[in-house]
């Protein structure tokens, strides 16, 4: 069994804060590792806002490519921190919830917490 480590131990209070409707923004060192693009995609989704939503197309935008709304998908899919490099809150075009990696269940989930707590 590995050692938990004092990054370990403040990711799981930070995540405890987000469920508990007090944390917001993560504030843990990230070191993904990914594509150019996918980097910068995954630097686009931490400005989304808390409680907020942003289009594929938004990200692709900011990720200096603006056709690249099925790359943004991608990127999504293989980021390797989804709650803390935020790809919940991504939906279609059209306003859909669609694609994510843990389920359209588990996305709608944390959407409405952020929604919730987005004020308090």
């Amino acid at each position: 069994m590995r050692e938990e480590t004092l990054l370990h131990r403040k990711a799981a209070e930070q995540l405890r804060e987000y469920f508990d409707g007090k944390r917001k923004v993560f504030d843990l060192p990230l070191a993904p590792v990914g594509t150019e693009f996918q980097m910068r995609c995954w630097d686009a989704l931490l400005e989304v806002p808390y409680g907020e939503t942003r289009s594929y197309g938004d990200i692709a935008r900011a990720a200096g490519s603006p056709k690249g709304f099925r790359a943004v998908g991608m990127a999504n899919n293989r980021n390797p921190i989804a709650m803390i490099i935020p790809c919940h809150r991504i939906i279609g075009s059209d306003g859909k919830l669609v694609g994510y990696g843990g389920g359209l269940d588990i996305k709608v989930f944390l959407l409405e917490l952020e929604r919730k707590n987005a004020h308090s």
